[in-house]
């Protein structure tokens, strides 16, 4: 699987930050289909509904990838995979052990210059505010376990203690369209400012023309990096986020499909034709009939 990481705001200290990324980029390069690589059969088909219309359908499940990560996830050591925190349903939550140094400010009334100051070596609009005051509160009152990324110039407004502190890192697999994405990311701020995650992880397709719109063609599942940043998606982050993309290795019109069940599983063609519609006629295991237009 192809991954990117897309958003690692530097609030996180390095060692907690690398191993929600080694643990998570692991667990998606595990979901495998042909040899050791993520490869997907993009081609179209279609089905005859119960009043003989013809409908495209939806080949690939996303609930094949995201099971399959949140499974791969709760493999690995201090991971969980689908859980439920606060009566929230996340696809998993990473702990981590931290032994090391953390900030705290000295007056909370000063959040503000912070934030501020944040926002302009960021060069980020001023309505980031919004969301960037309750983040910085949780982290540097409530708490005692982030980093101050580039603003060395306003440390003498924290104390620095070493600590021992155990991470909880909610992590949200989304495989829906952009509105999913928003809710999933708000699902995360609500976890964070109710003290119940330190931090999260967002994962989603990296774009649509090679990810999202060609393992889903034919449906709404369309949410990307590239459909977020287009809705300035960073504005409506209120936790430290770290943000990795995802997208197959390759595509390939004889690899498998994609099954509910977690399964793969393949078409056969039957050589016979649709009497209506000329199109060729292919069958699941189960004795599904799925129509494809054929070549002229």
């Amino acid at each position: 699987m192809i991954t990117e990481i897309e958003l690692d705001d530097g609030f996180l200290p390095t060692t907690i930050s690398e191993v929600i990324k080694r643990n998570v980029i692991h667990s998606l390069n595990e979901i495998k289909t042909i040899n050791d690589k993520f490869i997907i059969n993009d081609s179209s088909f279609m089905r005859k509904q119960s009043n003989n219309r013809i409908t495209p359908c939806v080949m690939n499940s996303a609930s094949f990838i995201s099971s399959k990560f949140q499974h791969n996830l709760s493999l690995l050591p201090n991971c969980l995979g689908e859980n439920s925190l606060n009566q929230q349903r996340i696809d998993g939550l990473i702990k981590v052990e931290y032994n090391g140094f953390a900030y705290r400010i000295k007056d909370k009334n000063k959040i503000l210059e912070v934030a501020f100051k944040y926002i302009e070596s960021k060069k980020l609009p001023n309505n980031v505010i919004y969301t960037l005051f309750p983040m910085f509160y949780g982290m540097y009152v409530d708490r005692l376990c982030f980093s101050i990324p580039e603003l060395n110039d306003i440390e003498h407004l924290f104390d620095i203690e070493k600590v021992n502190y155990h991470y909880k890192i909610g992590i949200e697999f989304e495989t829906g369209n952009v509105a999913s994405s928003f809710r999933a990311i708000n699902k995360l701020n609500n976890l964070f400012h109710d003290g119940h995650i330190d931090g999260g992880c967002f994962i989603t397709s990296i774009d649509k023309r090679n990810s999202a719109t060609r393992i889903w063609p034919v449906s709404n599942r369309n949410g990307s990096f590239q459909e977020l940043k287009n809705r300035a998606y960073i504005s409506q982050i209120s936790l430290p986020l770290i943000c990795i993309g995802f997208a197959p290795d390759e595509f390939l019109q004889t690899a498998p499909f994609l099954g509910a069940n977690g399964e793969l599983y393949e078409l056969e063609n039957t050589y016979r034709r649709d009497l209506e519609t000329n199109f060729e006629i292919f069958t699941k295991k189960d004795g599904l009939e799925f129509l494809k237009a054929p070549f002229k």
